[in-house]
């Protein structure tokens, strides 16, 4: 299949080259760009750390000083870019924040939160409501491209594209108001739409055939592949 990914570079050349191995072909065209904050850590007695995307550990020097307490994230790319920052205690790995979040249970713990500036509030809020504290350092923060990028531009008016992935809501509708605005929108939601969760898939509403992963990871989206 010919697909387009519109994550941000980095994640788009990871999921090319695993999409390439299974014979699919992939055009990169991101409609993010992932960037650092530069905001200083807070301090406090914490007693461990929350991440729940590989970007906390992107370009960030001061988190090396963290590298001591127990780390509990979501993922395992997650997992492989704290190992390679430094984090040798890694408690958990789970499939989701609200997972996290139950694996970690009933507390009084202290965390420091590695997240990104656009988060949805599921896990701060779990972990308030089981006893424990939560402690945002906003370490990273996604920016929105504002015209589609031209390779998929040329894609879609050319007909090359079989599919589009989807690995978030916010990318779905980005997706969708970027092709209105190229006046592409019709061949935008001609190829097949395989969305991360069902919440991404109401944003392609319209479009001619849309999958939803069974699991929001990557390995979901190889399983919707398989349906089709």
């Amino acid at each position: 299949m010919r697909i387009l990914l519109t994550r941000p570079e980095a994640d788009a050349r990871l999921s090319a080259e695993k999409l390439s191995v299974l014979g699919h072909s992939c055009i990169v065209a991101p409609l993010f760009e992932i960037a650092p904050t530069g905001e200083h850590q807070p301090h406090d007695d914490f007693s461990g750390v929350l991440a729940t995307s590989a970007h906390a550990f992107d370009r960030h020097a001061d988190i090396h000083a963290l590298c001591d307490l127990p780390l509990h994230l979501v993922g395992e790319r997650t997992a492989e870019a704290a190992r390679h920052a430094g984090f040798a205690q890694l408690r958990m790995s789970a499939q989701d924040a609200t997972h996290l979040a139950q694996n970690i249970g009933m507390g009084a713990e202290h965390f420091l939160y590695l997240a990104g500036r656009e988060r949805r509030p599921e896990l701060e809020a779990l972990l308030t409501a089981q006893g424990h504290r939560v402690t945002p350092w906003i370490v990273y923060e996604t920016r929105e491209a504002t015209h589609l990028p031209q390779a998929a531009s040329t894609a879609l008016m050319g007909g090359e594209i079989d599919a589009v992935l989807h690995f978030s809501t916010r990318s779905a509708a980005l997706y969708r108001t970027l092709a209105q605005a190229a006046g592409l929108e019709a061949q935008a939601l001609k190829p097949v739409q395989i969305a991360i969760s069902s919440r991404a898939a109401q944003e392609l509403v319209g479009a001619r055939q849309i999958a939803v992963a069974p699991t929001p990871d990557f390995d979901g989206f190889l399983s919707a592949f398989k349906a089709l």
